[in-house]
């Protein structure tokens, strides 16, 4: 399965696919993996013009990677990132995951560990010593992903309403 999928650099052509993927992420698939009740503590207004206005500025930043899987010529996911630097650290590099999704009926083939092996290979080529990502508490298929590529969880966030 694996082997038909071909992972390349986004580009302007792919705005309106990676669009769709990024509400899907962002609204759908959060959705169904965070609590009805934890909503408000998370949502944004006008959610659809800044996922759109955030998709763009990552197309147009030459520091981040946006990166696109596909199977016969058809998307089938995405991953995005940036390079952070902070000199005060051991470890000043990394790689920050930022985005990560693949269609539901290809979840499971491969896809999202071929596009985590491609960002991470370019984090690497460009000095980065760790890679980072997040997700939501509620993410079981992500958290397990997450895992089963070797990362660890280190930091947990809490939110309340007052």
């Amino acid at each position: 399965m694996v082997s038909t999928i071909m992972v390349r650099e986004a580009n302007d052509s792919d705005r309106d696919v990676l669009v769709i993927f990024h509400q899907s992420l962002y609204q759908s698939h959060r959705d169904e993996v965070v609590a009805k009740e934890d909503l408000p503590l998370i949502e944004y207004r006008d959610y659809e013009r800044i996922l759109r206005d955030d998709l763009d500025t990552l197309l147009k930043d030459r520091t981040s990677h946006v990166l696109v899987a596909e199977s016969q010529g058809v998307a089938v996911g995405y991953i995005t990132g940036r390079i952070t630097v902070e000199p005060r650290r051991i470890l000043p590099r990394r790689g920050v995951v930022e985005d990560w999704y693949v269609v539901p009926e290809s979840r499971g083939s491969g896809v999202g560990e071929l596009l985590l092996r491609e960002i991470e290979e370019r984090f690497a080529a460009a000095g980065c010593e760790l890679i980072e990502s997040a997700t939501w508490s509620g993410n079981e298929g992500a958290r397990s992903a997450h895992d089963a590529l070797g990362f660890r969880e280190i930091r947990v966030m809490y939110r309340k309403l007052i």
